[in-house]
């Protein structure tokens, strides 16, 4: 009977060994839940000598501040479910034309095409079989093997030739398509015949380019230090998951990586630009006019006593001040009204001038020097009554009515404060003079 102890070892199965000498990968244990790397590994056992991932040591760049600031930059953010992204969305009804075998998306399309050459389709089939490139473009052939129906609808429109009439344009045209052999093999090959010498010329230089780009990533050892610190932090992301512990992967996955997470990442960074630079322009534009107010405040304290002054001796100078009003020639008939009889003022006699010794310092008004000059006249009426007739008395006396009239008419417009033009010059020199000493 076997023994006891090999009945364990018996049933136990081998350990798993890995090819190449490869030892197992660390695992890592992340303190929070990580964004996860989603790369496209590759077998350990599919891996030939030869493989850049044999040699591979990611191990030397295992640090702690490293991993730290995977932590940081990687790691996940719950947010709350949107009730609204969980509603499903309702199709769409359209208007669909009745179709006996063609789906109404593959009619549409076939239709369009079908539109764009105006060519009868026996004219169309006859180009496919004998090959008229003189006819026959690249973009002919290439859109109808995009648009044209399946094998086996072919198969079951070519069944319904006696309703040939009764289908719609697209079944008509994939009626007569049915009867060629091959017909999708057909159009590749002489889609590849006209495109073959530029298809040549254009893939030569590529060609050569990827073939030295190659060779020199492969004789690289920076990019190689760079691949295996991308496992290195791919593993570590991927602690927990499927994708946890590889030993290698294609590099046509990291193209996939950048796209979503950098522009999310360029979004955030061009709001907080936004943000920055329009915080920047309210604050400068708040001193700016703290700055004026301030300015502004100075001008009134400094130019306040001053400024009232020059604005009124500038009004003057300019003569301003007496635009304001216009003025108007006092007329005859207002002066009698306010020296009526009615009136408080006192009214004047008609006296004599001549017959006054004015003394030499008393500077008496122009008016009065020239209200005492026409005295003289009514001397000379008091005359001519006493020698004349009584028809000429009669006449002198009116003329002396009317001269005394004048005269007491000059004294009542002085005294009602009428005052010649040419007074009011040496006033207003003299209320200048007053401003200036002021």
């Amino acid at each position: 009977p076997p023994l006891q102890g090999l009945i364990g070892a018996q049933c136990s199965p081998p350990p798993h060994v890995l090819p190449f000498g490869l030892k197992p990968k660390k695992e890592f244990k992340p303190e929070v839940t990580m964004k996860r790397l989603n790369w496209s590994q590759i077998n350990p056992h599919e891996m030939n000598e030869n493989c850049f991932w044999i040699t591979a040591n990611d191990g030397e760049y295992d640090d702690a501040d490293l991993l730290c600031k995977l932590e940081l930059t990687f790691c996940c953010q719950k947010n709350a479910k949107n009730d609204y992204a969980l509603e499903e969305k309702k199709p769409i009804k359209k208007r669909i034309k009745e179709l006996k075998i063609l789906d109404s998306k593959v009619a549409q399309n076939l239709s369009i095409y079908l539109g764009s050459f105006r060519v009868p389709y026996e004219e169309i089939k006859r180009m496919i079989l004998e090959i008229d490139e003189a006819h026959l473009s690249e973009s002919m052939v290439q859109n109808l093997i995009k648009h044209l129906p399946e094998e086996n609808q072919l198969d079951e429109l070519s069944k319904l030739k006696s309703e040939y009439k009764n289908l719609s344009e697209p079944e008509q045209f994939a009626i007569v398509m049915s009867n060629v052999k091959r017909l999708k093999s057909r159009l590749s090959a002489i889609l590849f015949k006209l495109q073959f010498e530029e298809q040549v010329n254009s893939i030569k230089p590529d060609i050569m380019a990827v073939s030295a780009a190659c060779e020199e990533i492969r004789n690289s050892k920076s990019f190689g230090h760079l691949l295996e610190l991308v496992l290195l932090m791919g593993n570590y992301m991927n602690a927990g998951s499927r994708n946890a512990q590889t030993f290698g992967f294609n590099l046509c996955s990291l193209c996939k990586q950048a796209a979503k997470d950098n522009m999310r990442r360029k979004e955030i960074e061009e709001k907080q630009k936004r943000a920055r630079i329009a915080r920047e322009k309210a604050e400068k534009e708040k001193l700016e006019r703290q700055q004026k107010k301030q300015h502004l405040l100075e001008m009134k304290t400094e130019c306040e006593e001053t400024g009232v002054m020059d604005s009124l001796l500038e009004a003057l100078q300019s003569g301003a001040a007496f635009r304001g009003r216009r003025n108007r020639a006092a007329r005859f008939k207002d002066v009698l009204q306010n020296l009526s009889p009615t009136s408080d003022r006192p009214v004047l006699q008609v006296c004599n001038h001549g017959n006054l010794n004015v003394p030499e310092n008393i500077h008496t008004h122009p008016s009065v020097y020239a209200l005492s000059a026409r005295n003289p006249v009514s001397k000379d009426l008091n005359r001519e009554m006493e020698t004349n007739s009584p028809a000429e008395k009669k006449k002198a006396a009116g003329k002396k009515a009317i001269n005394n009239g004048e005269n007491s008419t000059g004294k009542e417009m002085e005294q009602a404060g009428f005052v010649p033009k040419g007074d009011v010059m040496p006033e207003v020199e003299a209320l200048l003079a007053r401003l200036r000493a002021l």
